[in-house]
């Protein structure tokens, strides 16, 4: 009875991250689909070749949906596609999908595959936050809340390749505070494939090494990881010369005006179907303050050194490259700021209790 207790409930966990799942992607997609017909970023131009750069180095999902459909037999290709266009499964359901018949199905792969990126992120995440703060309820909670604001995080542009992107960062961690070094260097060219950001995500996994190698091992474990990276993109980088677009784009002058416009932290944005606060929005901002502040004693010295080397790195890339309010870009800092949050709801869980806080 005890055995069929455990299974009902790891049943019912299942379908409580498979909701979330389905509620945060739903918010994404409703709002962005694959970027379809776009000529620059569209989904269509990731499978021509033609994307602009620097996203057309975001090579991971087009590519392996277009390897799988070229080994389906013609005929069955040819079935399951006319079967798909006749079914508009996908385009009756959302406004923006309008998917290319010549595509049609790398088109449901990669939706498919960006759905499944959503559901290991919640599942791997938890993972992590339960052995972390040591409390299932709490992790449980903030990995779940994680996936619900998904589409806060994709406001100013929503891409398939940024749930893949979350995922390798969620799964880097997982590696290196189990010690997977060789599971980690394994990911790094798949992950780098997906975007160039993963390289500069690989330091932030140094605290983390060094609790369980001496500094010369730590140091040489990172720095081989970023030399895969590096290689990886510069393969990626010479296939995109001709495209249209740049390596990165300057945004420090967008910054710099921004900051200082008070309009900027009382943007709203259709998020769920529904007027949101968005962006950079003033309340945002003192949520994660707040957050932070309330639950920076928790951490660990190597936890609290990631989230500094996090915040130094992709601050800098943040004002460097990226629009202002783009929140996906801060991807290098949803690890930390979820470990943060999930300290701060089960601080909250134990004083609702009133059980002492944890030293």
């Amino acid at each position: 009875m005890e055995k069929f207790d455990k299974i009902i409930k790891k049943f019912m966990l299942i379908f409580l991250v498979l909701t979330v799942t389905a509620a945060g992607f739903n918010g994404f997609f409703l709002k962005w689909a694959l970027r379809d017909n776009d000529p620059l970023w569209g989904i269509e131009a990731y499978m021509e070749g033609t994307a602009r750069r620097p996203f057309a180095h975001r090579v991971l999902l087009p590519e392996l949906s277009k390897t799988i459909v070229a080994a389906i037999p013609a005929d069955t290709k040819e079935k399951w596609a006319k079967r798909l266009i006749e079914r508009r499964e996908i385009e009756k359901k959302y406004a923006q999908a309008n998917i290319p018949p010549k595509y049609v199905l790398e088109y449901y792969l990669v939706f498919i595959f960006t759905f499944l990126s959503l559901f290991a992120i919640i599942w791997i995440l938890r993972s992590i936050l339960c052995e972390v703060t040591g409390d299932k309820v709490a992790g449980t909670l903030a990995a779940l809340l994680f996936g619900l604001i998904v589409p806060y995080i994709e406001v100013l542009g929503g891409y398939f390749y940024d749930f893949p992107e979350f995922l390798a960062f969620f799964l880097a961690v997982r590696f290196a505070l189990s010690g997977r070094l060789i599971a980690l260097l394994i990911l790094t060219p798949i992950a780098e494939l997906n975007k160039e950001t993963f390289f500069f995500f690989l330091p932030t996994l140094f605290p983390f090494l060094r609790q369980k190698l001496d500094l010369k091992k730590s140091a040489a474990y990172i720095l081989s990881a970023m030399f895969i990276a590096g290689v990886t993109y510069l393969f990626v980088l010479s296939r995109f010369n001709e495209n249209m677009g740049n390596m990165a784009d300057w945004r420090i002058i967008d910054h710099a005006q921004d900051i200082f416009r008070v309009g900027s932290y009382f943007i709203t944005d259709s998020i769920y179907g529904i007027a949101l606060p968005s962006r950079m929005f003033i309340t945002h901002i003192l949520y994660v303050v707040w957050i932070g502040k309330t639950s920076w004693k928790f951490l660990s010295d190597e936890w609290k050194l990631h989230v500094k080397i996090a915040l130094a790195i992709n601050g800098a890339l943040y004002f460097m490259f990226v629009v202002p309010g783009e929140l996906r870009d801060l991807g290098l800092t949803f690890m930390s700021f979820m470990i943060l949050t999930a300290y701060f709801i089960r601080d909250v869980i134990r004083k609702c209790y009133g059980l002492e806080a944890a030293k």
